[in-house]
């Protein structure tokens, strides 16, 4: 025992001293100990802070933490405080031999220097628990681009890359090539990770506002969410106020106030950091309005590259069909000058005229474009009659009538392909035997006008149109005059105030933010979507417009049936969805719309009185379901789940039996009704079925359900949520009855809020056979679900979420000892594009390696914070991998095999703030 122990030792033995005193005692003598221990633990300290520094000056991509930040700042105090109590004591130890005879001094000095050793002892710990690199969103996101150059390309880059700051606008007339140009510039941004720019593209509708780039900008750079817009303005100032970056506004209508977004001034930070804002617009007065300091002007191509174009778009097949073809195919492209939208879209309208004399009807058809005319409008119309050469080359007037009900969306807005069908339904312009075979029109329609380029592929479920375009079908509607009067379309891009006119030529309406007024009460208007409110405050009456066929009052915030509805007796289609504060039994004077084919009422509280159905002899589709359409269900969020009230379904299915016309019903159940659709033979065709508060201690699907004809050739969506007292799902048929247990049509299928729920049984059925065609497949907040491995068995699935399924620890494994239970041929899902996982806490693994995901696009991963692990190789993502969307916190913490495999994968991170709710666009 040393003479610090003896010490302790003797001081302990005392019964007046109390154990706290002791340390006390023994500060004195044991300072140098404690002086050199701090030096110790301070020198060690100090080495990590340096190798922290020197990873976030390498850093490629990304920035300190604030967490290691704080930390860095914290050893910097336990450094200075190290380095005075070291001075303080080495002054001392001059008296004598290096020994400070001053115990007071000793003991202050010998306190404090124990305190900072544990501090830095605990600082040294504390660095493994801290992040130290915040990865960056992306510079920027690459765009769907066509191949061919832009010879403004490497002027408007040479700009970009140059010192000088501020504002480039190119402008030009629409369909030049500015959006072209634009995406090209972006990514060839993007590519250059170098240059640490970032990169941000704003889509810019004739509505846009300062508000409207906001939040497009803080959703690209994935930076944090607010209502309120000076919130948004700071947070996106203090994220680019110390970064370069290249603004990206396309297709400007009108000025916007740059500070009010929260863009730093382009013109400041010159050589520190580089700042440019590059718009486009149709106006060059709008370039001057935002003080651009160059202006490009795009008149379009040179001959060489329009001719280029134009053969790549005909396809040189046909050019070289027959000798005299690929003369007058010049002649066609010289009349179109160098325009590349109409270029591109006379091209493919003649991919197929392999007979000369077609060629020779398309030159004394199309007329030149006169671009150099003095009247905007007059240049327009020059377009348009250029661009209908594709509308007049489409095969069929149903189809022609179909491209041009495309234009009822406001400019700029993605068009979900489902609602474009029932509008094409509505309007009578889909004519089937069946609602499945009109889908399939509407859809083959849909994919022949985006192969001709008169509607553009955003994905699976949304299509758009090119404002050009959008601009030509409103021109053609309206008889190729400028004027819209005979159909009028709109948004709120209107000054304020201003009325749209109801004219005796009047014969559509689609529009919401304007309010109305009528010259003559002898309208011929037959469709109307949007606008009751601006109707009834311009007090104007529905019953005014007597001839109405097509009625959409669908998101209108209706709060009571609009009774005047009932004297529209030539209604056919009547849409009053998403109307959640609708809920009321509808007037039996409905039973007047003897001609009305579709009623639908989605997500609202409606039912209907007893025999009203049987006087509604034309009835098509019934729709009461509730699925929501712009969230998941908003119905997540309320106690109340509106389902029809007991035993009304039967009422229903004997009413509907008597309507010879009757395609599909939309149903929201409750368990009463739903042992009855279990358990009896549909005679309806149930096309949208919604369960809710099934009561049963398991929930099976047996071959009267699975087999069931009207179900098996109509059911799209089965969606059975809220069974709090059913253990398990089944799925099982005796094996006689086992190749007619198939619901064919079925897209969608949805498990929601079962908290007893284990797992989902299949006996006797495999899952391909049951739901060869399902498309989305959800299971939302089943807590005890343990495994969903049968999913890999869906040839055909392409979305799939799992949310708040907190006992899952491994999404899909294949159990080698156990290959009747899961088909292990291929090990892949073929069609699977996006996987979102969220809340799901024990989830510590998606698959086994073997599963692959040839064809995914994106995966979302929120609140998962065990889940370490990716479903892919090293170096070998998916191919068409485009996002792998989490918090920064969980990228941080997920497990790479090298620092290879984390680079290659990086490319694809998003830093996104999630929520509860995935992204509405899918769901």
């Amino acid at each position: 025992m040393d003479w610090l122990g003896c010490l302790k030792a003797i001081v302990g033995l005392l019964p007046c001293v109390d154990s706290k005193v002791t340390p006390h005692v023994v500060y004195p003598f044991k300072v140098s100990r404690n002086v050199k221990d701090m030096k110790e633990a301070t020198e060690k300290l100090i080495e990590l802070k340096r190798d922290v520094e020197n990873e976030i000056e390498n850093a490629e991509r990304g920035t300190a933490t604030n967490r290691i930040l704080g930390w860095l700042g914290r050893v910097g105090t336990i450094e200075t405080e190290s380095r005075d109590i070291d001075n303080k004591y080495q002054q001392l130890c001059r008296c004598i031999w290096n020994i400070s005879p001053n115990l007071y001094s000793n003991y202050k000095i010998s306190k404090r220097a124990e305190k900072y050793r544990d501090k830095a002892t605990d600082l040294y710990k504390e660095k493994s628990t801290i992040p130290v690199i915040a990865m960056l969103p992306p510079q920027g996101q690459e765009m769907p681009a066509s191949s061919s150059k832009s010879p403004y390309l490497e002027s408007v880059l040479d700009y970009v890359k140059a010192d000088v700051n501020g504002i480039i606008g190119i402008w030009g007339m629409g369909g030049v090539g500015k959006t072209h140009l634009l995406e090209q510039i972006n990514n060839a941004l993007c590519k250059d990770h170098a240059s640490k720019i970032f990169v941000v593209h704003v889509e810019c509708p004739k509505e846009c506002d300062e508000e409207n780039v906001q939040n497009t900008i803080i959703e690209k750079l994935g930076l944090s969410k607010s209502d309120n817009r000076e919130v948004k303005q700071l947070t996106i100032y203090n994220f680019l106020r110390e970064k370069s970056f290249v603004l990206l506004l396309d297709n400007l209508w009108k000025k916007v106030d740059l500070k009010t977004i929260g863009i730093p001034d382009p013109m400041e930070a010159a050589g520190l950091y580089k700042r440019k804002v590059i718009l486009t617009t149709r106006s060059e007065r709008i370039c001057k309005e935002m003080k651009s300091r160059n202006k490009i002007k795009l008149d379009g191509l040179d001959w060489e590259d329009a001719w280029s174009l134009f053969k790549t778009n005909v396809s040189e097949e046909t050019i070289n069909s027959h000798p005299l073809i690929e003369k007058l195919a010049m002649d066609v492209a010289k009349k179109i000058g160098g325009l590349p939208l109409a270029l591109i879209t006379v091209g493919l309208a003649m991919y197929d005229k392999k007979v000369p004399d077609e060629w020779m009807g398309a030159v004394k058809q199309l007329k030149p474009i006169r671009s150099t005319a003095v009247e905007l409008s007059d240049v327009y119309t020059s377009v348009f009659e250029t661009l209908s050469f594709s509308y007049d080359s489409l095969k069929t007037d149903g189809l022609k009538k179909c491209f041009l009900h495309c234009s009822l969306w406001p400019q700029g807005d993605i068009i979900m392909k489902n609602d474009l069908v029932e509008l094409w339904m509505g309007l009578g312009l889909i004519d089937s035997s069946t609602l499945e075979d009109a889908f399939v029109i509407g859809y083959n329609y849909i994919g022949t006008l985006q192969t001709v380029s008169l509607l553009e592929i955003v994905d699976d479920n949304f299509t758009k149109m090119h404002d050009v375009i959008h601009d030509m079908a409103l021109w053609i509607a309206n008889d190729k005059k400028e004027v819209m009067n005979k159909w009028i379309v709109g948004a709120g891009e209107y000054k304020r105030g201003q009325q749209i006119v109801i004219s005796s030529d009047t014969e559509i309406v689609s529009i919401r933010g304007l309010f109305f007024s009528i010259t003559d009460t002898s309208t011929k208007l037959t469709t109307l979507r949007g606008g009751y409110k601006e109707l009834r405050d311009s007090g104007i009456q529905l019953i005014s417009f007597s001839e109405l066929t097509y009625l959409d009052l669908s998101l209108s915030w209706l709060n009571a049936f609009p009774v005047e509805i009932c004297n529209l007796v030539h209604l056919q289609f009547l849409n009053l969805s998403y109307n959640i504060n609708l809920g009321s039994l509808l007037p039996e004077k409905l039973g007047a719309l003897t001609k009305l084919k579709y009623l639908l009422l989605r997500e609202t509280r409606c039912t209907l009185p007893q025999g009203v159905l049987l006087k509604l002899k034309a009835l098509r589709v019934l729709d009461l379901s509730n699925f929501y359409k712009y969230s998941y269900s908003i119905s997540a969020f309320v106690e109340e789940i509106f389902v029809l009230p007991k035993k009304m379904y039967p009422m229903l299915e004997e009413d509907l039996k008597h309507l010879h016309n009757f395609q599909a019903l939309g149903i929201s159940i409750s368990g009463d009704d739903f042992n009855h659709v279990l358990s009896k033979n549909v005679s309806v065709p149930v096309r949208w079925l919604d369960v809710v508060g099934y009561d049963g201690s398991y929930i099976s699907f047996s071959s009267s359900f699975l087999g069931n004809s009207q179900l098996r050739r109509n059911l799209f969506s089965l969606r059975i949520r809220s069974c709090k007292l059913a253990s398990w799902v089944e799925f099982e048929s005796a094996s006689e009855h086992q190749s007619n247990c198939c619901l064919e049509r079925l897209d969608h299928l949805s498990f929601e809020w079962m908290e007893r729920v284990t797992e989902i049984k299949w006996n006797s059925l495999e899952p391909k056979d049951v739901f060869p065609r399902l498309r989305v497949l959800k299971f939302w907040d089943i807590p005890h679900l343990t495994s969903i491995s049968w999913v890999i068995n869906l040839p055909c699935i392409r979305e799939l979420y799992v949310i708040n399924c907190r006992s899952i620890k491994q999404l899909f494994s294949i159990d080698e000892q156990n290959k009747s239970e899961i088909n292990v041929s291929q090990h892949s899902f073929p069609s699977l594009k996006r996987m979102y996982l969220s809340l799901s806490g024990k989830l510590v693994r998606i698959s086994d390696f073997m599963i692959t995901f040839p064809v995914l696009e994106s995966l979302e991963i929120n609140h998962c914070k065990n889940l370490k692990k990716l479903p892919f190789k090293t170096g070998d993502p998916p191919k068409r991998l485009k996002y792998i969307i989490g918090s920064e916190e969980w990228w941080d913490n997920v497990e790479m095999e090298d620092s290879t495999h984390r680079s290659s994968l990086q490319l694809y991170y998003r830093n996104v703030y999630t929520t509860l709710v995935a992204s509405t666009k899918y769901l």
